[in-house]
């Protein structure tokens, strides 16, 4: 490039007070629309029973108050609702990585079937879930599991939400394995069962974990499904939404505040893995 060019390219890029300006004002929206919103739920949380949450908007408070907790807790069967929220996630977390890690390492080997079967794992995620729910719904009524205590109908369905994503996840990430490992193994007389539990899947443990928080995440804030399956043994998502629609942003916010904590914690936990997986699977120099 000419001397004429290179001082023409120089002239049309930002300088760095200008970069500096943008990223300060990229970082300030970013603050403003994360921020923001979850603080004036738990602002609405932690009020006292009766504030209005209308004009003018106040990001804290007159005075902290536990009574729209305390109220739920008396009225609601919380702690039980939290618990079906817990099992029904964890449950449908467990039962996607099971199957669907396994299903992804199998696509990467069988190449003709893995593109089938990734494909329709993307199909599977073509249409909403609530045009889903009514036909799924039907299905379960005849198996004793709609409305089911343990909210089993409501694992299945969360299922067909988290395992596409699980075979996505678990395939894009054992490609990436080299196959030597696992020829080497197998050369150490390992069986190829043996030689994904303790070749390749520890490879992929920052995928594994990344999938963890998706479907973990997926299920735990679901609602069109929680909603049409399970009418009496709710879920905290469609308890939000009762609360919501009668005007009880007091109630409504207390809940999305209860449903933070465990994704906070599910994510803090599972994050560090996540990065301890990307620094040390692969291959070893």
């Amino acid at each position: 490039m000419s001397a004429a060019g290179r001082a023409s390219r120089r002239g049309m890029a930002p300088s760095r007070g200008a970069r500096r300006g943008l990223t300060w004002a990229g970082l300030a929206l970013l603050l403003l629309v994360n921020c923001i919103p979850p603080l004036l739920v738990v602002r609405q949380a932690f009020a006292p029973l009766g504030e209005p949450p209308g004009m003018p908007l106040r990001l804290l408070p007159g005075r902290l108050s536990l009574g729209h907790l305390a109220q739920l807790l008396e009225t609601q069967n919380l702690l039980g609702r939290i618990g079906l929220s817990l099992w029904v996630a964890v449950a449908t977390t467990a039962l996607a990585l099971a199957l669907g890690f396994p299903a992804g390492w199998g696509a990467v080997h069988l190449r003709r079937l893995g593109d089938v079967m990734t494909r329709l794992s993307l199909a599977s995620r073509i249409l909403p879930p609530i045009a889903v729910a009514i036909p799924l719904t039907a299905l379960l009524i005849p198996v004793g599991l709609y409305d089911h205590p343990f909210g089993l109908g409501l694992v299945v369905a969360h299922l067909t939400l988290g395992l596409p994503f699980a075979i996505l996840l678990a395939y894009a990430a054992f490609r990436e394995v080299p196959g030597e490992l696992e020829e080497s193994a197998r050369v150490d007389g390992c069986t190829p069962l043996e030689a994904f539990w303790r070749i390749a899947l520890p490879s992929v443990r920052g995928s594994l974990a990344g999938a963890m928080i998706l479907v973990f995440l997926l299920s735990w804030d679901e609602f069109a499904y929680a909603l049409l399956i399970q009418l009496t043994n709710r879920t905290l998502p469609p308890l939000i939404y009762y609360f919501t629609s009668y005007g009880d942003m007091g109630s409504a916010s207390t809940l999305a505040v209860v449903m933070l904590v465990p994704a906070a914690g599910v994510i803090f936990v599972l994050q560090g893995l996540l990065t301890r997986g990307a620094l040390t699977g692969g291959v070893k120099e």
